[in-house]
């Protein structure tokens, strides 16, 4: 839709980065009004794991343009082109994901198109790690405003197939959960190197999600911990009552999964808090012998 440029203002000298829509896409009022969403959902949140927006215009020429952050790091695709990522950085960048979109959701916005390309992430002091989530595009926006409405009508499909909810993929309602299903989705290819579904056309992925079950993490990494694996079938469950129901709940499991990979021991959670999967709990792929001691 668009093209990003870095630039400097003028005045402050600071680097930000801008997108310009593209002359053919700018005739489409639709496409502008969307651009124009992107800036003002992504601005309203304001968060520390989303991208900061600083202006949003129209040129003399005609041009669109959003001004963002400018953000030097590197997309999480590169990352997952390597191979799996480490258990516990994986986790702390996706409880950091989570936490971004926890505060979307608690402006009654829904991201709908999470993916590898639109999470950036960024070093930190002390050799730490900050993640940006970009692209509100295609979000949605839960209140009953009419920009919202007229852009997310139920039967159209949005989003990218390969981490699309069923839901999306059926051209449903959508809630926060269509969210949680697609960071399943990112975890998935996150601690095992690939995606779950795969097909020959953007019909054959959608169907997969829509009735075929994810393979296991653990059967393509064996030595992935099960209280991993457990999140992400979990967040990957058919039907949205069956998924954490709202980003605390993956925050709190992200947490507990994240004790037990460094620290080695049980999570500290009870039986009806932590995933059916994960009852009898291992450290790694191996079969486990005897349930954990609670």
């Amino acid at each position: 839709m668009g093209e990003v440029y870095r630039a400097e203002h003028v005045y402050i000298h600071k680097t930000v980065a801008i997108k310009l829509l593209r002359p053919e896409i700018t005739a489409s009022p639709e496409a502008v009004q969307r651009f124009h969403l992107e800036a003002r959902t992504a601005s309203s949140i304001g968060h520390r794991n989303i991208v900061t927006i600083e202006d949003f215009g129209k040129l003399g020429n005609g041009v669109v343009y959003l001004a963002m952050e400018f953000l030097d790091g590197t997309p999480l695709n590169r990352l997952i082109a390597k191979g799996p990522l480490d258990n516990a950085r994986a986790l702390g960048l996706v409880e950091q994901i989570a936490e971004g979109l926890r505060a979307a959701h608690a402006r009654e916005v829904i991201h709908r198109d999470m993916k590898p390309e639109n999470v950036f992430i960024l070093p930190v002091e002390a050799g730490g790690e900050l993640v940006k989530i970009l692209d509100f595009g295609i979000a949605k926006m839960n209140a009953s405003g009419a920009e919202g409405a007229n852009l997310t009508r139920t039967g159209a499909i949005f989003g990218t197939p390969h981490y699309m909810s069923p839901e999306q993929a059926m051209g449903t309602a959508v809630d926060r959960r269509a969210d949680i299903y697609s960071v399943g989705v990112l975890m998935f290819e996150m601690f095992t190197g690939r995606v779950p579904f795969k097909a020959e056309s953007f019909l054959g992925i959608l169907t997969q999600h829509v009735y075929e079950q994810p393979p296991k993490p653990c059967s393509i990494r064996p030595d992935l911990p099960a209280v991993i694996e457990a999140i992400i079938l979990k967040a990957m469950a058919k039907e949205p009552g069956k998924r954490q129901q709202d980003m605390d709940g993956l925050i709190a499991e992200l947490q507990a999964a994240r004790s037990v990979v460094t620290s080695g021991e049980p999570p500290a959670l009870l039986r009806g808090d932590w995933p059916a999967s994960a009852a009898n709990l291992r450290l790694t792929g191996e079969p486990a012998t005897d349930p954990p001691a609670r």
